[in-house]
């Protein structure tokens, strides 16, 4: 289904239409779509409604042309656009990895849209996140033997950069060298095989995914506030942990055990200054526990929003 907002048609599906309360899914990527979220979305509809949706720019939902404004504000102020589309008074919203920060934004924004708040595996300081997961590859990338790639993996885990947009492109070389797709995917308790059947991509052509990269591309550009504010505007590449303890709703933070995205020390900052916080460890899991871990994060997400 297709809903327009502001002239732009935006795809998206409910589960458990039927049901009183509202959970709103935020993939993440940037770029990736809500298709690794359909099992999830299914189970968990048994017991409440489920909203998922392409973010503009991504796979199913409309293009964004090339010289069209774009940021984090932007896509906030659709997701409000949409509760009120749907009729919803409040909802809860569930952000994974880059939808984290789309999470924690948006409760920060419209505190009195939402009941709760899940971040899985949440970035929420994209350039910490990437010298982690370069550690986390290090190995592999040693034993390719290749020069380029090596020095790249260094130049990511100890460079003090200063355009922050460069890690986020230095981060995507770096994965594009390797060759263990379960690393490459920061999968653990599954196979990548199994990763690729968790979802249906029948549909999904080649131009469908082109789309991403001028989504991630727009985030990633410094665009002017209006004339009569001062701030600037939010890129991907912030450090959005300071808004943690300005978030009022309660809190589950779901980890993998074994995910590089989000690191110890995202962790203990989020643990240590929100208000209202509840950490879920899934021993088993890498950066989707969704997937890996699926019945237990769907009885963990179930006994959050109040459901036994």
């Amino acid at each position: 289904m297709f809903i327009d907002i502001w002239g732009k048609k935006i795809w998206y599906e409910i589960y458990g239409a039927e049901c009183n309360d509202t959970l709103l899914y935020l993939h993440g990527g940037p770029g990736a779509s809500c298709l690794d979220f359909v099992n999830q979305a299914k189970a968990l509809s048994g017991k409440m409604k489920v909203v998922i949706f392409d973010q503009l720019g991504v796979l199913r939902s409309e293009a964004i042309a090339g010289d069209e404004c774009y940021s984090m504000e932007y896509q906030i102020e659709m997701i409000e656009e949409m509760r009120k589309f749907l009729g919803i008074q409040k909802w809860s919203i569930l952000g994974h990895s880059y939808g984290g920060m789309l999470a924690v934004l948006y409760a920060y924004a419209h505190p009195n849209s939402i009941h709760k708040i899940i971040l899985e595996c949440p970035s929420l300081c994209f350039e910490d996140s990437a010298k982690s997961t370069a550690e986390y590859l290090s190995e592999h990338i040693s034993s390719l033997n290749n020069k380029q790639a090596i020095e790249l993996c260094e130049k990511i885990k100890f460079s003090d950069y200063q355009d922050k947009t460069e890690v986020v492109w230095d981060l995507s070389a770096l994965l594009g060298y390797v060759t263990d797709m379960e690393l490459r995917f920061y999968l653990h308790g599954i196979s990548f095989e199994e990763y690729q059947m968790s979802m249906d991509t029948s549909d999904i052509t080649d131009e469908m995914w082109s789309k991403g990269e001028r989504h991630l591309k727009k985030l990633l550009e410094t665009q002017p506030m209006p004339e009569d504010s001062s701030q600037k505007r939010t890129l991907m590449t912030d450090n959005l942990l300071p808004l943690i303890p300005k978030i009022t709703a309660p809190m589950l933070l779901i980890n993998g055990r074994y995910d590089p995205a989000c690191t110890k020390s995202q962790i203990a900052y989020i643990m240590n200054h929100a208000k209202d916080v509840t950490q879920a460890i899934f021993e088993d899991s890498g950066h989707f526990p969704r997937i890996e871990e699926a019945k237990k994060y769907t009885d963990t997400v179930w006994n959050f929003l109040g459901y036994e």
